[in-house]
């Protein structure tokens, strides 16, 4: 009967299953690539604040602008986690206005971090609390903002990655009897 191929459209769905599964492979290596290097920077500037003196570091705050507590102003940030396992964390954190410190995102309302060291606490006329603290810098949240994305990827990898499985079983299944069927026409 001659020399039969693979019929177009199947060739063609194989070459898009081969693209797609190589765009997501990319994606996924591109997120984790980005999510060590916003790591390493997060290690960095930890280890220099810690150098520095100031032990104390605060995820996924937020700048809310000024309060005055006793005649003082301050600037409040409010550091707000949700944690299945352990509870949620929330804290009133302040720094003087006067305070000399790096910002390295001034114009940011959230995810930041902060890294500080505590210098006490101070209750205001409703009786809330604050922790009072001296800045070292104030940096983007980059667990925060890259880990958003590990999430995307997970989820895109989830969703996609069955839908690829089934697809190249259809095909590799295809070109299996594909393949048979040109070796009972030779013979």
């Amino acid at each position: 009967m001659g020399n039969k191929s693979l019929s177009e459209p199947w060739r063609i769905f194989g070459y898009i299953i081969l693209v797609v599964l190589a765009i997501l492979i990319v994606f996924d290596a591109t997120v984790w690539i980005v999510y060590k290097i916003q790591w390493n920077k997060y290690v960095a500037n930890s280890r220099e604040a810690r150098e520095a003196g100031y032990p104390n570091g605060y995820n996924i705050c937020s700048r809310q602008g000024s309060i005055v507590i006793d005649g003082k102003e301050y600037i409040l940030f409010e550091a707000h986690r949700k944690a299945i396992l352990d509870g949620d964390y929330y804290e009133n954190l302040i720094v003087s206005v006067d305070d000399e410190y790096e910002d390295k995102y001034p114009d940011r309302k959230g995810n930041l971090e902060i890294f500080a060291k505590k210098l006490g606490y101070v209750d205001d006329s409703n009786q809330e609390r604050y922790t009072i603290l001296d800045i070292y810098q104030i940096d983007l949240c980059r667990q925060r903002v890259s880990g958003d994305w590990c999430w995307r990827a997970l989820l895109v990898t989830i969703i996609a990655a069955p839908i690829l499985l089934v697809s190249g079983l259809v095909w590799l299944i295809y070109f299996i009897i594909f393949k048979r069927r040109i070796k009972t026409w030779q013979t």
